[in-house]
């Protein structure tokens, strides 16, 4: 009887234990700071290491929507690179021809040119205006990036995001 009571005493202890462990590992993500003073906002996990940035673009006044991953550099490093650009029209900073530099395919495909890519990007920055309903999409939420002040976010990936 004795026994049965020290269990379950020591179930709740290992249970909190092992919950805290686990918030400690964290998963990759991305952190977003203000670009000129470096202040961190936030800090968003990537489920699969992916995320998607969409917006209106200021020229065309379309939706345009880039595609991401976080890809591991030889020396264990994380890294952002782009894979797509998806838009519905040509102009002004939109690509318009197939030789786009990193382009691994360019097509119109439903309406939409989908520029395929594989595009090692060093420092994203994304210059954000309300007008343009500038957003982060992960697997499962958006981030809306027009929630600050209109400047420049820093998006910088990290190894364990903590929140």
């Amino acid at each position: 009887m004795k026994r049965a009571s020290l269990n379950k005493s020591v179930l709740p202890v290992l249970l909190v234990g092992a919950l805290a462990l686990a918030g400690n590992l964290g998963a990759a993500g991305v952190e977003i700071s203000q670009y000129r003073e470096g202040r961190l906002l936030t800090c968003v996990p990537l489920v699969d290491r992916t995320f998607e940035l969409s917006f209106v673009h200021s020229v065309s006044l379309t939706p345009v929507t880039d595609y991401y991953r976080l890809i591991e550099s030889p020396a264990g490093d994380l890294k952002i690179n782009q894979t797509a650009e998806v838009f519905l029209a040509h102009g002004q900073g939109l690509p318009s021809l197939v030789d786009e530099p990193d382009a691994t395919s360019f097509e119109l495909r439903n309406g939409q040119f989908i520029l395929e890519m594989d595009r090692d990007i060093g420092r994203l920055i994304v210059r954000t205006d309300k007008r343009f309903k500038n957003r982060l999409h992960t697997g499962n939420s958006v981030i809306n990036l027009n929630q600050w002040p209109d400047s420049g976010l820093m998006i910088a990936p990290v190894s364990n995001c903590q929140q």
